[in-house]
């Protein structure tokens, strides 16, 4: 159903939740995020974003394979990384006809991408086309495989989105990653002993559907409500 801007109610804000989902887990998140939204009497329109041509998983990460030996060398070192992810070449993906072309209405967007080394090529795509970002307030959302590491998975796509967001003129007020404890490549084991390794606790308490996830959905939020 198409939504009208001048119906919505003056007293709440309009906000966009543009996403791209592949495996599903990124619209779980964002439709939680809707929901909470929603229930403090906000009104929300949904762009979600469609590919012009499938590719496997593998076929993506063949795209960007030059970069993970960067990417890699990045995980240990705060200068190497702050230098790749201020110059690397983000890769972008053709995707369909947007339901919101123009974003200037809106009060708030949420963005959700699955982390793709960075972020997934669709949304990098969204963000170099879509109009009307300029000046805007963002809230950047992230799933990936593997626990909310503060480097690998974190940081990686939390600064490349703050990149993109502000060379379109918008600021990012909150981030949320969350794990979706899966991945099509089947290193899901890798990522289970990483957690309890590093962060002592299994992924199970990061992903989806979590006390820990529920908590952090309603502190994104809080910020994205904030007037």
């Amino acid at each position: 159903m198409n939504i009208r801007h001048d119906d919505w109610p003056v007293s709440f804000m309009k906000i966009l939740l543009a996403y791209y989902s592949r495996t599903g887990f990124t619209r779980k998140v964002m439709e939680d995020i809707q929901s909470n939204l929603e229930r403090r009497g906000h009104t929300t329109a949904v762009e979600a974003l469609q590919v012009v041509r499938e590719t496997s998983c593998v076929g993506e990460i063949w795209k960007d394979l030059h970069h993970y030996p960067l990417i890699f060398l990045s995980s240990f070192k705060a200068s190497w990384r702050e230098k790749y992810l201020a110059g690397y070449a983000q890769i972008e993906e053709d995707i369909s006809p947007l339901r919101y072309p123009d974003v200037s209405a809106f009060d708030r967007i949420c963005i959700g991408s699955p982390k793709w080394a960075q972020i997934s090529y669709p949304v990098a795509r969204y963000l170099r086309t879509v109009r009307g970002l300029a000046g805007k307030k963002i809230g950047s959302v992230a799933t990936f495989g593997g626990p909310p590491l503060p480097v690998f998975e974190l940081a990686m796509i939390e600064k490349a989105m703050t990149r993109m967001v502000s060379e379109q003129g918008a600021s990012i007020i909150a981030h949320l990653g969350l794990s979706s404890a899966y991945h099509e490549l089947g290193v899901m084991p890798l990522f289970r002993c990483v957690s309890r390794i590093v962060l002592h606790k299994p992924i199970e308490f990061f992903m989806i559907g979590s006390e820990y996830a529920n908590h952090l959905t309603r502190q994104f939020c809080d910020r994205i409500a904030e007037e």
